[in-house]
Formats: structure tokens, sequence, C-alpha cells
């Protein structure tokens, strides 16, 4: 059996990984990882209680050094603009460095699993095998499944549903604790980035602003001041500290994905950001793309051992795979004071309520 992923971020190497793990011996396997640069680039990822479940099922030598190199996080701890405590929620996350996990994943492969080749069309037709074509002009390649893991701008997905704008992704941009500050003019968020020195912070800021037109050069000065006058009387002293010594090298908008109405069609499955694009806010990008990864891989090996054909055990797993995800709306900014402060009710009674839940289901 012939497989073929497009991404080799994180959706695509752990899911490279989990069929290594799960697929029967007996079954020929044969995996390909294309991807058209080198994808160590961002800074940083949020793993949460699941993701690291998932590590932990794939390979538990992974998992220790994957949270050997994160800060690991007990809580979550709300404030408002003026350091007020707001409330605080119990749950484990990983802050960690993307390239860094990147590089653990490729190093639970076998050296040269990714090949750096730009795959420029893949084609489908029912009842027939998916075809690769290559940007270099390579000869193209048959493959029994194809995995598009290649993000928000999906070549996979693009050849699956073309040019329709419906599906196309929309722009909208010391302590175990990461922190989170709700102002009327934004959020603000840090906590540790790395064990290994404790003086490294990850920190965001969040504020809707209109979406540049393509080939605008945006004032990187600028956005500075914008945000230290934003954010920058706040009364927190770290975030005093970060705003004062800001710097910005580039600008990355934030996407959203309208449903797809299948994430499968001959042959080729989405997973990860190609399917389903979570926002950064959410902490679950990394989580959801390795569980992706492994349901994938442990429904193609449940079937495979019942004995299903190669072609029909691809055909029911990735029916199985689909689901759909419910869009998180944020509110708009700047707010009122009257909104501002609904909003400081409503997260301090919305942690209080969770926490009380939590209580109710640990002891019943």
């Amino acid at each position: 059996m012939k497989v073929f992923i497009v991404g080799a971020g994180l959706g695509g190497l752990t899911t490279a990984i989990a069929l290594r793990k799960f697929i029967p011996a007996s079954q020929s396997l044969e995996i390909k990882i294309y991807d058209n640069t080198n994808p160590g680039t961002g800074t940083r990822e949020v793993s949460t209680t699941n993701g690291l479940r998932v590590l932990e099922d794939l390979d538990p030598a992974l998992k220790r050094q994957v949270y050997a190199a994160g800060f690991p996080c007990s809580h979550l701890t709300w404030k408002n603009a003026g350091d007020w405590l707001l409330g605080r929620e119990y749950l484990d996350s990983l802050p960690i460095s993307r390239p860094y996990l990147i590089n653990c994943l490729q190093d639970a492969l076998p050296v040269g699993s990714v090949i750096y080749k730009k795959v420029a069309k893949v084609i489908t037709h029912q009842g027939r095998k998916p075809i690769f074509q290559f940007q270099d002009g390579s000869p193209d390649e048959t493959a029994d499944l194809v995995i598009g893991a290649d993000g928000i701008r999906s070549t996979v997905r693009r050849d699956l549903f073309g040019e329709d704008e419906k599906y196309r992704p929309k722009a909208t941009l010391n302590n175990p604790t990461m922190l989170f500050y709700m102002g009327s003019t934004g959020v603000f968020g840090y906590t540790g980035l790395t064990q290994s020195d404790m003086n490294k912070l990850l920190y965001w800021s969040i504020y809707e602003t209109d979406l540049p037109g393509r080939g605008f050069k945006l004032d990187h000065d600028l956005m500075i001041r914008q945000l230290r006058e934003r954010q920058g009387d706040w009364a927190d002293p770290p975030i005093k500290q970060c705003l004062a010594k800001a710097e910005l090298d580039n600008i990355y908008p934030i996407f959203v994905m309208p449903d797809l109405p299948y994430w499968n069609r001959d042959g080729c499955v989405l997973i990860g950001d190609a399917a389903h694009a979570l926002p950064p806010r959410s902490g679950q990008g990394a989580s959801q793309v390795f569980e992706d990864g492994e349901a994938l891989a442990l429904l193609l090996a449940g079937f495979l051992e019942k004995k299903c054909s190669p072609d029909d055990a691809i055909s029911r797993s990735i029916l199985g795979l689909f689901e759909v995800d419910a869009e998180r709306k944020d509110p708009k900014m700047p707010m009122s004071r009257l909104q501002t402060l609904g909003l400081y009710v409503a997260l301090f009674l919305l942690v209080r309520l969770r926490r009380l839940t939590n209580l109710f289901s640990r002891t019943s």
C-alpha cells in the first residue's frame, strides 16, 4: 500500500508515525511525505492533555522528549486589564517552540522520510487511484491513499473542491500557568516557553483589525506604537516589559475555515488545518492534528486487521474520520465600558461554574 502525505508539519509527521506504528507488519506499506519547504518555522505551539496522550500512544520516548522541551502549565489564569484576578482553571497544557516540536517528530521517523519537492496537483477520478503531479516536472506518481496535511493553504483541498470561494479559508489577525488579560482594547497573554531557559517568555496580543490588501507594505514601527497605545497602560509589570522590548519581524494573519461538506474523496483525505483550521486562542491546533493522525492510522489498521482489502480499508477509514467543527466567534474590538464589564462578569462566572462542574464530576 502506497501512502503519500502532503505536508511535513505536525499533522503529516504525526500521521506517518501513527501509520508505521499501527498498520500490521503483514501489510506492505510505503510512506512518502512531500513538502515544498522546511516546515520548522513559526514561534510556538500549545499542546494540551489530548495531544500529549497521542504522543504517549505513539512513542513514550517521543512524548518525554517533547515534554522536556516545553513549559508545562497546570492551569490558566484570567485577569482584567487592571491586574484583578477573574478566575483560574486547572488545565494541563504545554507551550513549546514549534520548530523544536517538528524536529522531535522528524527524529522519530527514518532518515529521508520527508522529500522536499512541491506537489503541483493531485488528480482524482472516481474508481481510480489519486495521481500526483510535481511542479519541477518530475514523472507523475500514483498512490493508494493521499493525505492532505498541508495546512490552511492546502493544495489537496484546492484540488478536491476547486476554486469555489465557499470552501476557501477566510482571514481574521516562573509560574506553571498561562495568563490571559482581558480588556476593552484586546487580549494579552503570556506563559513560559521552555523549561531549559526560564528567562524565555511566550506572549501574544489579540486585537481585531482590517486585513491589508495583497502587496501592501506594513509599517512595523507604526504597528508597535499602536500595540503599546492599546495595552501599554495595563497594570501587570510583565506586560509593560514585553511591550517595551517588543520588536516586529513579520505579520501572520489568522485564518478560519468554513465548514467543508466532506474531508475525503476518491482516495484523498484532509487532516489538520487543511480540513478544520482552529484559531491560536484555542490552544488545540497541535493536539487536534495529533488526534487526526492517530485516528486515521487506527481506523486504517483496524480495517486491515479485519481482512479488508487495502482499497476498502482506505475507503472506510477516510469516511470514519469526518467530523463537523463549530466556528467560534470573538467579540468585536474595541469594546465599550459596558461590554467590557459584561465580559469580566461572564468570565468570572464561567470559570467558577467550570470548577464546580469539575468538582461534582470528580466526586460522583
